[in-house]
């Protein structure tokens, strides 16, 4: 317990200097966004905290940090230093995840947060590798295993923006649009169908506007979605010019042109005047 009272002063030492921070303004009008606060905080912190309980398996039951960097096995004491230098490392480090939009190591932190960082798990990491305190049950673990706890840190740091990316991607919709509706996730067509889904397009709009069906037999499928297109452009094309040359050469074209531009009903008056 007063292990974690420690990491709560020092993150909150950080998350102060945070008013201060360096961020890019929102183009946009912006609210809270609180399904995907929950969903980030949920899947981020399942994620960290999946990652200690690695790291103490592999301390503990493994022999992979000793024989990749050559330290020596820990005790129960320098197995609990360990342990709060990685949580109080990756629970900080997040705070860079979150601030950004895009990826945390292309937005640069104001110099005040990152200072404030940088102090605080400096603290951390002393307290680590010197502390003997009887009362917390931890032991002084060295600098060999500190830049051992580091170095994980920083490993599993890279995928907290891969998540962050994919929630708000999950949670946009976009993908289950695409898996369902689209049915693009697992397609192996070029440029994931979009020939045949701008043919079936065509192939509605053609429908709505009463349009004949095109030729089939001297089109071919891969191509026929752009024969389409420009034949609804042409047939639009041609109806634009009769309605005009309907509206310049009639007379009732010409009515009807004129109670439009001055907004009155033309169903009303329609009986009070023939053409």
């Amino acid at each position: 317990p007063f292990m974690v009272l420690i990491i709560a002063i020092l993150n909150d030492g950080t998350i102060m200097t945070i008013s201060k921070d360096r961020v890019k303004p929102s183009p946009q009008p912006d609210s809270w966004k609180l399904n995907e606060i929950f969903a980030t905080g949920i899947v981020l912190g399942g994620y960290l905290a999946l990652m200690t309980v690695v790291f103490f398996w592999a301390a503990t039951d493994t022999s992979f940090f000793m024989d990749k960097f050559h330290v020596k096995p820990l005790n129960h004491g320098q197995m609990m230093a360990a342990l709060y230098l990685q949580v109080s490392v990756i629970s900080q480090a997040l705070i860079f995840v979150t601030r950004s939009r895009s990826w945390s190591y292309v937005e640069r932190p104001g110099l005040l947060l990152l200072g404030a960082f940088l102090i605080a798990q400096l603290i951390a990491t002393v307290i680590a590798v010197y502390a003997n305190w009887g009362f917390a049950r931890i032991e002084g673990m060295g600098w060999g295993w500190a830049g051992v706890v580091w170095v994980y840190s920083l490993v599993t740091y890279i995928p907290l923006d891969i998540l962050k990316f994919a929630i708000r991607y999950i949670l946009s919709g976009r993908a289950w649009l695409n898996l369902l509706e689209n049915k693009t996730a697992f397609t192996t067509k070029k440029d994931y169908g979009i020939e045949e889904r701008e043919a079936q397009w065509a192939a509605a709009q053609r429908t709505m506007h009463g349009l004949q069906p095109p030729e089939t037999s001297s089109i071919f499928p891969d191509k026929s979605s752009y024969r389409e297109l420009s034949e609804i452009a042409e047939q639009a094309k041609r109806r634009a010019e009769i309605a005009r040359l309907r509206e310049l050469h009639t007379l009732k074209g010409h009515v009807e042109s004129v109670v439009k531009l001055k907004g009155l009903d033309i169903d009303t008056i329609q009986q009070h005047y023939t053409v």
